[in-house]
């Protein structure tokens, strides 16, 4: 967005400056315009694919020492560069129905990921709206919102 303010603000003062060259710098704004929303929408699309070959899985696990962190989370690195940064979110569902009992959303991990490594910890987890149900019970899924790679 910031480059779109300049590159206004350079076509107005071309506009200015010298109105009787306007069509060249409007075809070069246009070049630059054009290259700056293919690179954003490359990337956006690239990144997309790259969260996509990010394995995660949540279960309850009996070996995690804390009580109030039952849950095992694991996330495992498919591909050919590091995650910096993981953005998840955490819930947990009864089999019969749709909606979470548990949510806790936007969770960071802030471990690196080398290419193919797998790392695994334990969380804990809140219940919604005073829910009383039993944790080994729910269905436990782990969605990724956002990565951040070398």
């Amino acid at each position: 967005m910031i480059v779109g303010i300049v590159l206004t603000a350079i076509l107005m003062l071309f506009l200015i400056a010298y109105p009787k060259h306007l069509k060249p710098v409007v075809a070069a704004l246009a070049v630059v315009w054009s290259a700056t929303a293919a690179w954003n929408i490359f990337d956006g699309m690239r990144s997309g694919e790259r969260i996509k070959a990010i394995i995660a899985t949540a279960s309850l696990d009996p070996t995690c020492t804390d009580a109030n962190a039952p849950i095992r989370l694991s996330f495992h690195n498919t591909n050919s560069v590091a995650v910096r940064r993981l953005t998840y979110t955490l819930e947990g569902f009864e089999a019969a129905f749709r909606a979470s009992v548990s949510f806790a959303p936007y969770q960071v991990s802030e471990r690196r990921l080398e290419p193919n490594e797998t790392y695994a910890a334990c969380r804990p987890f809140r219940l919604r709206n005073n829910e009383n149900v039993d944790p080994k019970t729910l269905e436990w899924r782990v969605t990724i919102d956002s990565a951040e790679f070398d």
